[in-house]
């Protein structure tokens, strides 16, 4: 379900609005707004995804890099490292016109400088609206980041589930290569479908697997050489590795994760 999030109230007056969030573990499952936005890191890193005529885009926000989406194109959004702070500028939809389908810009030094002195404390509110004006001009000569298709809907949540059954089923867990054969898509994709999903790589996301399956058997009195062979080690020192490098054996949330404002 995609939300409308609505800003036309705080850009009625100038038609602008500025926004932002240092808040950790950041997330904003699909929304659109009624007008035009720019989105950016200022430190950390951001996983964004969003919609043009039903083709689903995404891509890794880091500093030097913006989103610019005119009005009413759904987006999601969440943090990619442990801390972040990102802005948001909410733009009257004309101000976007020159951006039909959206996507991310490389920001030269210029246009990083004014989203820069947007923040600044003492800058005057009679200076914002000039300032902004002077942004959007200067991203209209900006490079637009070619982006990648998003990974088909669900493909990351299959994978595990898959992983899961072999685990349950007694059986070693095949390498990532056999696993994007599997599910007939490439290796590139299944990387970014569990980016997008559990904000891990293929392989953290089957270390995580592992880990969870060897606790369990250990908790049920299997001794750890027994634990080692069954789940494809070479031997029990690199299970204990294992365990000691992923401490709790957990995936981290999904994307599509609780609304926050």
């Amino acid at each position: 379900m995609t939300l409308l999030s609505s800003k036309l109230d705080l850009i009625a007056r100038d038609g602008f609005a500025l926004a932002a969030s240092r808040q950790p573990g950041y997330a904003f499952r699909w929304h659109t707004h009624d007008c035009a936005m720019l989105l950016w890191p200022r430190a950390g890193a951001l996983l964004t995804a969003w919609g043009i005529e039903d083709h689903t885009l995404q891509d890794r926000l880091v500093k030097g890099q913006a989103l610019l989406l005119p009005a009413h194109v759904a987006h999601r959004t969440r943090s990619d490292s442990a801390l972040q702070q990102h802005g948001e500028l909410y733009l009257a939809p004309e101000w976007a016109q020159a951006w039909k389908a959206g996507g991310v810009l490389q920001l030269d030094g210029a246009a990083q400088a004014m989203l820069d002195a947007l923040w600044m404390p003492a800058l005057s509110a009679h200076a914002a609206p000039g300032l902004v004006q002077a942004l959007i001009a200067q991203l209209a000569s900006s490079r637009v980041k070619p982006a990648q298709a998003a990974a088909p809907a669900g493909l990351a949540n299959r994978w595990r589930d898959l992983l899961q059954a072999r685990l349950a089923d007694g059986r070693a867990l095949p390498a990532i290569a056999e696993s994007a054969s599997w599910l007939g898509v490439t290796l590139r994709t299944l990387q970014r479908a569990c980016l997008a999903e559990f904000g891990q790589t293929p392989v953290a996301v089957r270390r995580s697997l592992l880990a969870a399956a060897a606790r369990a058997h250990l908790a049920a009195g299997a001794p750890l050489a027994q634990v080692s062979a069954e789940l494809g080690f070479a031997n029990s020192g690199h299970l204990g590795r294992l365990l000691r490098d992923v401490p709790d054996g957990r995936l981290h949330g999904r994307l599509d994760g609780p609304l926050r404002d």
